[in-house]
Protein backbone atom coordinates (compact mmCIF):
# COMPACT_ATOMS: atom_id res chain seq x y z
CA UNK A 1 0.00 0.00 0.00
CA UNK A 2 1.62 3.22 -0.93
CA UNK A 3 1.38 5.67 1.31
CA UNK A 4 -0.80 9.03 1.48
CA UNK A 5 -0.07 12.69 2.23
CA UNK A 6 -1.94 12.54 5.21
CA UNK A 7 0.22 9.47 6.38
CA UNK A 8 3.77 11.71 5.04
CA UNK A 9 2.24 14.88 7.51
CA UNK A 10 1.50 12.10 10.40
CA UNK A 11 4.84 10.85 10.08
CA UNK A 12 6.68 14.55 10.19
CA UNK A 13 4.73 15.66 13.20
CA UNK A 14 4.91 12.84 15.28
CA UNK A 15 8.67 13.37 15.33
CA UNK A 16 8.16 16.98 16.60
CA UNK A 17 8.28 17.21 20.73
CA UNK A 18 4.91 16.72 22.30
CA UNK A 19 2.65 20.08 21.86
CA UNK A 20 5.04 21.25 19.06
CA UNK A 21 3.46 23.78 16.26
CA UNK A 22 4.91 23.22 12.72
CA UNK A 23 3.98 25.34 10.16
CA UNK A 24 2.81 25.37 6.74
CA UNK A 25 5.68 26.38 4.80
CA UNK A 26 7.54 23.36 6.31
CA UNK A 27 5.29 21.07 6.13
CA UNK A 28 4.74 21.70 2.40
CA UNK A 29 8.13 21.46 1.55
CA UNK A 30 9.23 18.01 3.59
CA UNK A 31 6.22 16.23 2.18
CA UNK A 32 6.92 17.80 -1.46
CA UNK A 33 10.28 16.47 -0.85
CA UNK A 34 9.17 12.98 0.05
CA UNK A 35 6.36 12.87 -2.37
CA UNK A 36 8.91 13.81 -5.37
CA UNK A 37 6.68 16.23 -6.69
CA UNK A 38 5.33 19.48 -6.25
CA UNK A 39 2.45 20.14 -4.00
CA UNK A 40 0.43 23.35 -3.74
CA UNK A 41 -1.00 25.25 -1.43
CA UNK A 42 -4.51 24.30 -1.33
CA UNK A 43 -3.55 20.68 -1.45
CA UNK A 44 -1.98 20.54 1.20
CA UNK A 45 -4.47 23.03 3.12
CA UNK A 46 -7.39 20.74 2.29
CA UNK A 47 -5.27 17.70 3.90
CA UNK A 48 -4.66 19.43 7.14
CA UNK A 49 -8.41 20.77 7.34
CA UNK A 50 -9.45 17.38 6.80
CA UNK A 51 -7.00 15.93 9.21
CA UNK A 52 -8.32 18.59 11.56
CA UNK A 53 -12.07 18.06 11.07
CA UNK A 54 -11.14 14.40 11.91
CA UNK A 55 -8.96 14.86 15.21
CA UNK A 56 -5.86 13.35 13.43
CA UNK A 57 -4.12 16.69 14.29
CA UNK A 58 -4.56 20.31 16.48
CA UNK A 59 -4.41 23.82 14.54
CA UNK A 60 -3.64 27.18 16.13
CA UNK A 61 -1.84 30.49 14.88
CA UNK A 62 1.44 28.60 15.29
CA UNK A 63 1.10 25.90 13.47
CA UNK A 64 -0.01 22.42 12.96
CA UNK A 65 0.75 19.20 15.97
CA UNK A 66 -0.13 15.84 15.95
CA UNK A 67 -2.92 14.50 18.28
CA UNK A 68 -2.90 11.46 20.54
CA UNK A 69 -5.31 10.07 18.23
CA UNK A 70 -3.37 10.98 15.05
CA UNK A 71 -0.17 9.59 16.66
CA UNK A 72 -1.64 6.41 17.59
CA UNK A 73 -3.00 6.30 13.60
CA UNK A 74 0.31 6.89 12.48
CA UNK A 75 1.75 4.06 14.73
CA UNK A 76 -0.85 1.55 13.72
CA UNK A 77 0.02 2.24 9.94
CA UNK A 78 3.67 1.88 9.95
CA UNK A 79 3.43 -1.95 9.73
CA UNK A 80 1.64 -2.03 6.27
CA UNK A 81 3.02 1.42 4.84
CA UNK A 82 6.68 2.05 6.45
CA UNK A 83 8.79 1.14 3.84
CA UNK A 84 7.00 4.12 1.49
CA UNK A 85 7.97 6.38 4.19
CA UNK A 86 10.31 8.82 5.07
CA UNK A 87 13.16 6.39 6.60
CA UNK A 88 15.07 9.34 9.22
CA UNK A 89 11.74 10.54 10.40
CA UNK A 90 10.93 6.16 11.04
CA UNK A 91 14.25 5.80 12.70
CA UNK A 92 13.37 8.89 15.04
CA UNK A 93 9.92 7.80 15.80
CA UNK A 94 11.44 4.46 16.82
CA UNK A 95 13.75 5.97 18.85
CA UNK A 96 11.55 8.45 20.60
CA UNK A 97 9.26 5.07 21.55
CA UNK A 98 12.79 3.20 22.49
CA UNK A 99 14.43 4.95 24.70
CA UNK A 100 12.21 6.45 27.82
CA UNK A 101 11.74 2.83 27.93
CA UNK A 102 15.28 1.49 27.97
CA UNK A 103 16.81 5.01 29.67
CA UNK A 104 17.16 3.39 33.56
CA UNK A 105 19.41 0.60 31.39
CA UNK A 106 21.72 2.90 29.16
CA UNK A 107 22.31 5.83 31.47
CA UNK A 108 25.21 3.74 33.75
CA UNK A 109 27.30 3.50 30.53
CA UNK A 110 26.38 7.26 29.79
CA UNK A 111 27.08 9.30 33.07
CA UNK A 112 30.15 11.18 34.52
CA UNK A 113 32.03 11.06 30.25
CA UNK A 114 32.06 12.30 27.18
CA UNK A 115 29.62 10.69 25.07
CA UNK A 116 29.41 11.12 20.71
CA UNK A 117 25.93 10.64 19.64
CA UNK A 118 24.76 10.60 15.85
CA UNK A 119 22.12 12.58 14.17
CA UNK A 120 20.05 11.27 11.17
CA UNK A 121 18.35 13.15 8.75
CA UNK A 122 17.24 13.17 5.59
CA UNK A 123 18.78 11.77 2.58
CA UNK A 124 18.15 14.86 0.20
CA UNK A 125 18.24 12.08 -3.33
CA UNK A 126 16.37 9.33 -1.55
CA UNK A 127 14.77 10.38 1.65
CA UNK A 128 12.94 7.41 1.41
CA UNK A 129 15.27 4.79 1.23
CA UNK A 130 18.95 6.31 2.84
CA UNK A 131 19.47 8.26 5.54
CA UNK A 132 22.28 11.18 6.18
CA UNK A 133 24.20 10.82 9.29
CA UNK A 134 25.78 13.20 11.58
CA UNK A 135 28.39 12.07 13.86
CA UNK A 136 28.24 14.94 17.04
CA UNK A 137 31.54 14.88 19.69
CA UNK A 138 30.56 18.41 21.44
CA UNK A 139 27.98 19.82 22.88
CA UNK A 140 29.27 23.16 21.97
CA UNK A 141 31.89 24.61 20.14
CA UNK A 142 32.63 28.41 20.86
CA UNK A 143 34.58 29.64 22.64
CA UNK A 144 35.82 26.43 23.36
CA UNK A 145 34.67 22.91 22.45
CA UNK A 146 32.97 21.02 24.94
CA UNK A 147 32.34 17.05 25.32
CA UNK A 148 28.61 16.46 24.90
CA UNK A 149 27.70 15.09 28.55
CA UNK A 150 24.49 12.68 29.24
CA UNK A 151 23.69 12.20 33.07
CA UNK A 152 19.52 12.21 33.21
CA UNK A 153 16.90 11.01 31.17
CA UNK A 154 15.74 14.56 30.64
CA UNK A 155 19.01 15.18 29.38
CA UNK A 156 18.59 11.79 26.93
CA UNK A 157 15.33 12.49 25.99
CA UNK A 158 16.80 16.40 24.61
CA UNK A 159 19.21 14.58 22.73
CA UNK A 160 16.50 12.11 21.13
CA UNK A 161 14.33 15.01 20.04
CA UNK A 162 17.24 16.71 18.21
CA UNK A 163 17.47 13.33 15.95
CA UNK A 164 20.13 11.30 18.19
CA UNK A 165 19.54 7.92 17.90
CA UNK A 166 22.62 6.37 18.59
CA UNK A 167 24.88 7.12 21.65
CA UNK A 168 28.59 5.82 21.61
CA UNK A 169 30.39 6.76 24.87
CA UNK A 170 33.87 7.43 25.27
CA UNK A 171 36.16 4.23 26.93
CA UNK A 172 37.48 6.32 29.67
CA UNK A 173 36.09 9.53 31.65
CA UNK A 174 36.44 13.12 31.19
CA UNK A 175 40.36 13.30 32.50
CA UNK A 176 40.96 10.41 30.14
CA UNK A 177 44.07 9.08 32.37
CA UNK A 178 43.20 5.58 32.15
CA UNK A 179 40.34 3.28 30.14
CA UNK A 180 37.40 2.04 32.17
CA UNK A 181 36.55 -0.59 30.02
CA UNK A 182 38.49 -3.05 28.22
CA UNK A 183 36.58 -3.50 25.00
CA UNK A 184 37.10 -6.12 21.94
CA UNK A 185 34.93 -5.56 19.00
CA UNK A 186 34.51 -8.84 17.07
CA UNK A 187 33.39 -8.43 13.42
CA UNK A 188 33.10 -10.92 10.22
CA UNK A 189 35.41 -10.14 7.16
CA UNK A 190 33.80 -8.64 3.82
CA UNK A 191 35.20 -12.17 2.29
CA UNK A 192 32.55 -14.46 4.78
CA UNK A 193 28.94 -14.87 3.86
CA UNK A 194 26.41 -13.42 6.49
CA UNK A 195 25.57 -16.45 7.60
CA UNK A 196 29.16 -17.80 7.90
CA UNK A 197 30.13 -14.98 9.28
CA UNK A 198 28.16 -14.27 12.18
CA UNK A 199 28.49 -18.21 13.21
CA UNK A 200 32.01 -17.81 12.86
CA UNK A 201 31.95 -13.94 15.14
CA UNK A 202 29.41 -15.90 17.75
CA UNK A 203 31.64 -19.12 18.11
CA UNK A 204 35.09 -16.78 18.28
CA UNK A 205 32.93 -14.71 20.91
CA UNK A 206 32.63 -17.83 22.93
CA UNK A 207 36.01 -18.78 22.79
CA UNK A 208 37.09 -15.73 24.23
CA UNK A 209 34.54 -15.47 26.72
CA UNK A 210 35.32 -18.68 27.69
CA UNK A 211 39.20 -18.02 27.86
CA UNK A 212 38.66 -14.34 30.20
CA UNK A 213 36.68 -16.37 32.63
CA UNK A 214 39.56 -19.14 33.20
CA UNK A 215 41.67 -16.17 33.98
CA UNK A 216 39.86 -14.35 36.32
CA UNK A 217 38.38 -11.93 34.34
CA UNK A 218 34.47 -11.88 34.18
CA UNK A 219 33.37 -10.63 30.45
CA UNK A 220 30.07 -9.17 29.36
CA UNK A 221 28.93 -9.30 25.98
CA UNK A 222 26.46 -7.98 23.32
CA UNK A 223 25.57 -7.67 20.05
CA UNK A 224 26.93 -4.55 17.90
CA UNK A 225 23.57 -3.83 16.45
CA UNK A 226 24.59 -4.75 12.67
CA UNK A 227 27.00 -7.64 12.37
CA UNK A 228 29.29 -8.35 14.97
CA UNK A 229 29.67 -8.19 18.83
CA UNK A 230 31.61 -7.23 21.56
CA UNK A 231 33.11 -8.40 24.48
CA UNK A 232 33.51 -6.01 27.86
CA UNK A 233 35.17 -6.01 31.15
CA UNK A 234 36.00 -4.03 33.90
CA UNK A 235 39.50 -3.99 35.03
CA UNK A 236 41.59 -2.99 38.33
CA UNK A 237 43.95 -0.85 36.42
CA UNK A 238 46.33 -0.66 39.23
CA UNK A 239 47.72 -4.12 38.40
CA UNK A 240 48.77 -2.92 35.03
CA UNK A 241 52.26 -1.90 35.09
CA UNK A 242 53.32 1.23 33.45
CA UNK A 243 52.23 4.94 33.01
CA UNK A 244 49.91 3.96 29.75
CA UNK A 245 47.24 1.96 30.35
CA UNK A 246 45.53 2.41 27.11
CA UNK A 247 48.67 0.89 25.42
CA UNK A 248 48.55 -2.03 27.72
CA UNK A 249 44.91 -2.80 26.91
CA UNK A 250 45.59 -2.88 23.23
CA UNK A 251 48.82 -4.92 23.81
CA UNK A 252 46.45 -7.23 25.53
CA UNK A 253 44.14 -7.70 23.01
CA UNK A 254 46.27 -8.29 20.78
CA UNK A 255 48.18 -11.08 22.65
CA UNK A 256 44.34 -12.68 23.66
CA UNK A 257 43.77 -13.10 19.96
CA UNK A 258 47.29 -15.04 20.15
CA UNK A 259 45.93 -17.65 22.59
CA UNK A 260 42.48 -17.45 20.83
CA UNK A 261 43.81 -18.49 17.48
CA UNK A 262 46.00 -21.47 19.06
CA UNK A 263 42.67 -22.75 21.14
CA UNK A 264 40.77 -22.79 17.92
CA UNK A 265 42.74 -25.16 16.44
CA UNK A 266 41.80 -27.91 18.96
CA UNK A 267 38.01 -26.26 19.22
CA UNK A 268 34.51 -28.32 18.27
CA UNK A 269 33.34 -25.94 16.38
CA UNK A 270 30.92 -26.09 13.46
CA UNK A 271 32.16 -27.87 10.69
CA UNK A 272 30.95 -25.42 8.28
CA UNK A 273 34.12 -22.84 10.11
CA UNK A 274 36.62 -25.86 10.45
CA UNK A 275 37.85 -24.77 6.45
CA UNK A 276 38.48 -21.26 8.07
CA UNK A 277 39.96 -22.03 11.15
CA UNK A 278 42.59 -24.64 9.38
CA UNK A 279 43.55 -21.11 7.21
CA UNK A 280 43.51 -18.76 9.94
CA UNK A 281 39.86 -17.74 11.86
CA UNK A 282 41.45 -14.41 14.05
CA UNK A 283 43.26 -11.43 13.00
CA UNK A 284 44.57 -8.26 15.23
CA UNK A 285 45.47 -6.47 12.18
CA UNK A 286 42.61 -3.71 12.18
CA UNK A 287 44.77 -1.77 8.64
CA UNK A 288 45.04 -3.97 5.33
CA UNK A 289 41.28 -4.78 5.56
CA UNK A 290 41.69 -6.86 2.03
CA UNK A 291 43.56 -9.20 3.74
CA UNK A 292 41.34 -9.81 6.78
CA UNK A 293 38.13 -10.61 4.07
CA UNK A 294 37.65 -14.39 5.58
CA UNK A 295 39.14 -13.92 9.40
CA UNK A 296 37.23 -12.08 12.39
CA UNK A 297 39.14 -9.25 13.50
CA UNK A 298 39.60 -8.91 17.58
CA UNK A 299 39.55 -5.28 17.16
CA UNK A 300 41.55 -3.09 19.98
CA UNK A 301 41.44 0.41 17.78
CA UNK A 302 38.64 2.14 20.79
CA UNK A 303 41.75 1.68 22.94
CA UNK A 304 43.40 4.83 22.98
CA UNK A 305 42.32 8.61 24.31
CA UNK A 306 39.22 9.53 22.47
CA UNK A 307 38.39 6.22 21.46
CA UNK A 308 34.66 5.27 22.34
CA UNK A 309 31.97 2.23 21.44
CA UNK A 310 28.45 1.68 21.54
CA UNK A 311 26.52 2.09 24.44
CA UNK A 312 24.68 -1.59 25.67
CA UNK A 313 21.08 -0.84 24.49
CA UNK A 314 22.13 2.04 21.65
CA UNK A 315 19.76 2.12 18.78
CA UNK A 316 22.48 1.46 15.62
CA UNK A 317 22.27 4.18 13.06
CA UNK A 318 22.47 1.96 10.46
CA UNK A 319 20.03 -0.55 11.16
CA UNK A 320 17.70 0.50 13.35
CA UNK A 321 18.71 -2.68 15.33
CA UNK A 322 19.97 -2.79 19.34
CA UNK A 323 23.27 -3.32 20.74
CA UNK A 324 22.02 -5.39 23.35
CA UNK A 325 23.45 -7.61 25.86
CA UNK A 326 24.14 -11.32 25.17
CA UNK A 327 23.35 -14.22 27.35
CA UNK A 328 26.89 -15.74 28.46
CA UNK A 329 24.74 -19.41 28.54
CA UNK A 330 23.54 -18.74 24.40
CA UNK A 331 26.29 -17.07 22.69
CA UNK A 332 25.75 -19.60 19.83
CA UNK A 333 21.62 -19.95 20.20
CA UNK A 334 21.76 -15.70 19.56
CA UNK A 335 19.56 -14.37 17.17
CA UNK A 336 19.54 -11.02 15.44
CA UNK A 337 15.77 -11.10 15.70
CA UNK A 338 16.59 -10.75 19.63
CA UNK A 339 17.88 -7.56 19.15
CA UNK A 340 14.64 -5.68 17.77
CA UNK A 341 13.83 -3.13 19.87
CA UNK A 342 10.53 -4.35 20.50
CA UNK A 343 11.87 -7.56 21.59
CA UNK A 344 14.31 -5.70 23.57
CA UNK A 345 11.96 -3.76 25.36
CA UNK A 346 10.13 -7.04 26.28
CA UNK A 347 13.42 -8.35 27.82
CA UNK A 348 15.20 -5.16 28.99
CA UNK A 349 15.45 -6.14 33.16
CA UNK A 350 16.91 -9.74 32.12
CA UNK A 351 19.16 -8.71 29.65
CA UNK A 352 20.47 -6.12 32.11
CA UNK A 353 21.08 -8.38 34.07
CA UNK A 354 23.80 -10.07 31.64
CA UNK A 355 25.26 -6.27 31.52
CA UNK A 356 26.70 -5.75 35.17
CA UNK A 357 30.46 -4.32 35.29
CA UNK A 358 32.25 -5.54 38.17
CA UNK A 359 36.18 -5.11 38.74
CA UNK A 360 38.31 -7.92 37.85
CA UNK A 361 41.59 -8.60 39.13
CA UNK A 362 43.70 -9.08 35.25
CA UNK A 363 46.92 -10.01 37.08
CA UNK A 364 46.41 -13.83 35.89
CA UNK A 365 45.65 -12.63 32.11
CA UNK A 366 48.30 -10.21 32.09
CA UNK A 367 50.74 -13.74 33.13
CA UNK A 368 49.64 -15.76 30.35
CA UNK A 369 49.42 -13.08 27.95
CA UNK A 370 53.12 -12.02 29.04
CA UNK A 371 51.82 -8.16 29.62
Amino acid sequence: MKPTIEDRILLLLAIKEKGKYIDLEHILEKVSRDENRKIDYSEILNELNSMANRGLININKNGYSISERGYNEILNKLPIIGDGLNLSYRMVLLAKQYYPKVADYILPFLKERPISVVKIFSDEEDPIGRIKPLFVRYAKYKPKPIFISINSVEELMRYVNDHAIDYIPYIHGFDMKAPDWLVIDLDAGEGLKSEEGFLAVKFVTKEVYNFLMEYDVIPAIKFSGSRGMQIWASLDNSKIHGLDKFAAYRALIQRIQVKIEERLKGSSAPSKLKPFIEKGLTTSTVAKKEERAYKILLDWSSMKPYGDVRAPFSLHYRTGLVSCPIDPNRIMEFQIVEADSYNVIKNRERLSKFFELNKSDPSKLLRVCNI
